[in-house]
């Protein structure tokens, strides 16, 4: 499992920042962001909202790993939005659910760890 460093740096990287960008959007130095990414420290919890908005991902798959916009079981019944983050993902989605049943399940096979 990636630690939140590794989760940290991924989601920095996504986002075409640089560490020192980073530090800049949250108030904090370049030192800081590195030392989070290499797990020497953690963030303070007043940063945390910042750091959300400015990578552009939940809390809980920063420092979780879970993401929150995937509803992995749903109830019966229950209509649950998935978020979705570019053209690219919404077009993958429609033709993933367009798929029969036995070509969904395979398609997962893949993508299983």
């Amino acid at each position: 499992m990636k630690s939140f460093g590794d989760r940290l740096r991924e989601a920095r990287t996504a986002t075409g920042m640089t560490q020192e960008q980073l530090g800049f959007a949250l108030g904090v130095t370049k030192a800081s962001v590195s030392a989070w990414e290499n797990g020497r420290e953690t963030p303070s919890f007043r940063v945390l909202p910042e750091l959300r908005n400015a990578l552009k991902r939940s809390l809980d798959e920063l420092i979780c790993g879970v993401d929150a916009s995937i509803n992995t079981k749903p109830q019966d019944g229950d209509l649950a939005e998935v978020r979705v983050g570019s053209i690219h993902e919404r077009t993958l989605l429609i033709r993933f659910r367009a798929l029969p049943p036995k070509k969904r399940e395979a398609f997962l096979e893949v993508l299983k760890p």
